[in-house]
């Protein structure tokens, strides 16, 4: 049961987190089903009504109406009546066409109701009474079918169709138009799920954390940094919103890195080289630093000449490869973090950067996501053991804000 709530769960983010692209197919499914509308106009019904003929004068021991209504039913809808009834048309419709649109039914023993489609009222009403004419002249002549409409004897035409109903244009394509909106919708979720059941991608901040066994320290919204003069604007003018500010606080506070005064300190920010929302996240740092009086440096994939301890705090950039993560050559520092963001890197990858930390005698600190999952309220900061022995953990409650630009 536990199990089945998780995928529950999980489908129900995938569903979310796709909402955009769900929303746009079904937008293509409502188009497509109005122009599939449109190019099938609405059917326009009539309707006739026919008396059938009362029983033969030679058995007056039968009563008005005991004859089969079932069979004149048949009659009325057998081949040769509607192929006669249909060349009575101009244009002419073929007999398995009049078969689509005709329906005739039994509304008394002696009533049979004929109702007929068309793409016009009056193409409706034409078919609905040249069905009615052809099985009148079936029932009431010795001719097999119409060539002498004279001779009624009997039977008789109780309603003429004068009026046709149906065939608005708007509720048609508002019916196509929905119900193809509604399968696009659906083929889209299925697709969805369908790819989210073999995505390993990490996504929830506490599946970040057990990848590795290492905390998450922070989630802070990405910095979109395209150009050189996008990442000068982050160096000189980065204006975190209340909530980056605080979770960049709090990331800087649990490596014992924001401490005014004292010997200098170094930060490792390690982030794989095809995360693009995570790259920016060591600049980030460092303008928040310099931003409440810590003096910060960037040493940018460890090419720097200068000796380190010129400044409060220096901050080393180092991007890996997802396949072949390597460390070697890099300067030794104070913590070292990993910068990530929701749905890039797999638990394998992750881990394999965790190996070669270890190989290189480092010891990762901590995790910062960046652009976490909006349905995401994990934490990212209790083990795994722990979440499985305890039935209430604390949870998130609010997502870290979005900062457009």
């Amino acid at each position: 049961m536990s199990a089945q709530q998780l995928d529950v769960k999980k489908a129900w983010r995938a569903v979310r987190r796709d909402s955009l692209l769900i929303a746009a197919i079904a937008a293509i499914g409502l188009v497509s089903g109005m122009a599939y509308a449109y190019w099938q106009p609405p059917m326009h019904t009539a309707t006739s009504m026919v008396v059938l003929p009362p029983p033969s004068s030679a058995e007056p021991d039968k009563a008005t109406g005991t004859q089969s209504i079932e069979t004149q039913v048949f009659i009325a809808e057998s081949g040769p009546v509607l192929r006669s009834a249909g060349q009575n048309l101009s244009p002419a419709l073929g007999t398995e066409e009049v078969r689509s649109r005709v329906k005739v039914t039994a509304v008394t023993d002696d009533v049979i109701r004929i109702d007929a489609k068309g793409t016009t009222p009056a193409q409706a009403m034409r078919l609905a009474n040249a069905v009615s004419e052809v099985y009148l002249v079936f029932v009431t002549t010795a001719q097999k079918l119409p060539g002498d409409l004279g001779r009624k004897v009997g039977a008789r035409v109780l309603e003429p169709a004068t009026t046709a109903r149906g065939g608005n244009m708007f509720i048609h394509l508002g019916i196509y138009g929905g119900l193809g909106a509604l399968l696009a919708a659906i083929a889209a979720a299925i697709g969805v799920l369908a790819r989210a059941r073999g995505d390993r991608r990490l996504r929830l901040r506490d599946e970040v954390a057990d990848a590795v066994g290492i905390p998450v320290l922070a989630s802070v919204s990405s910095y979109q940094a395209d150009d050189p003069s996008d990442w000068a604007q982050l160096l000189q003018r980065y204006a975190p919103t209340a909530v980056d500010a605080w979770s960049l606080r709090k990331t800087l506070h649990n490596l014992n890195l924001d401490v005014k005064g004292g010997s200098p300190r170094s930060l490792t920010v390690l982030s794989f080289s095809d995360d693009e929302k995570a790259l920016p996240l060591g600049p980030q740092l460092a303008a928040f630093a310099s931003s409440i009086g810590i003096s910060t440096s960037i040493v940018v994939d460890n090419h720097s000449d200068r000796p380190l301890g010129s400044a409060a705090l220096d901050i080393h950039l180092v991007v890996v490869d997802k396949d072949a993560p390597r460390l070697d050559g890099a300067t030794r520092t104070t913590s070292t973090i990993v910068a990530l963001s929701a749905g890039v890197v797999t638990a394998e990858e992750l881990a394999r950067l965790a190996v070669a930390a270890a190989a290189d005698d480092r010891t990762i600190d901590g995790l910062v996501v960046t652009d976490p999952d909006p349905s995401d309220r994990t934490i990212g900061r209790v083990s795994q053991s722990q979440r499985r022995s305890s039935s209430r953990l604390p949870t998130l409650l609010t997502g870290t804000a979005r900062r457009t630009r």
